[in-house]
């Protein structure tokens, strides 16, 4: 064996015999990445994500981008149902009214410009479903505020409407 190749080995089995000496174990000071934190109704920022994103939606809805926008419709959960509405008729008055703005551009919109503020979500139970406190203030021709509540449910990291479950 040729003295370069006899250096190579002999470290090579060094380097062999040092991690062989080592075990096979885990490693008791490597820190670890603690597992992720899990989602919760209770986290402020994603309260306040819902409710920028419900506003925003809502001021939005006298433009024709507002009720064609997805996300909007998005702030519903599948199983939305309030005072008789579903989400899928919720979406169907959204196009509607869409369609209405294109054939009739000088009219005014059904639904009217409003501003969400105060808003406040608590009250969680065991399956996420928590109440959405709030103000809606219109400001056309006066100025009218209303406090309203409303059921959301956290799924999926996200809230979304789940309204009063009435049918009528």
């Amino acid at each position: 064996m040729r003295p370069v190749h006899r250096f190579r080995f002999l470290l090579a089995s060094s380097v062999l015999a040092a991690l062989a000496a080592c075990g096979g174990g885990g490693d008791d000071d490597v820190a670890t990445t603690p597992p992720p934190a899990v989602a919760t109704p209770n986290d402020a920022t994603r309260q306040a994500q819902f409710a920028t994103d419900y506003a925003s939606g809502l001021a939005a809805l006298n433009t024709y981008g507002g009720l064609t926008n997805p996300a909007f419709v998005d702030n519903f959960d599948d199983a939305f149902l309030d005072n008789g509405y579903s989400k899928a008729q919720v979406r169907d008055a959204l196009s509607q009214e869409a369609a209405a703005q294109l054939l009739f551009p000088t009219q005014l919109s059904s639904f009217p410009a409003v501003r969400l503020s105060a808003v406040t979500i608590g009250a969680c139970d065991a399956a996420n479903v928590c109440t959405l406190n709030a103000t809606l203030t219109n400001s056309d021709v006066d100025t009218t505020a209303v406090a309203f509540a409303t059921r959301v449910v956290f799924v999926g990291g996200k809230f979304r409407l789940l309204g009063d479950g009435k049918q009528a």
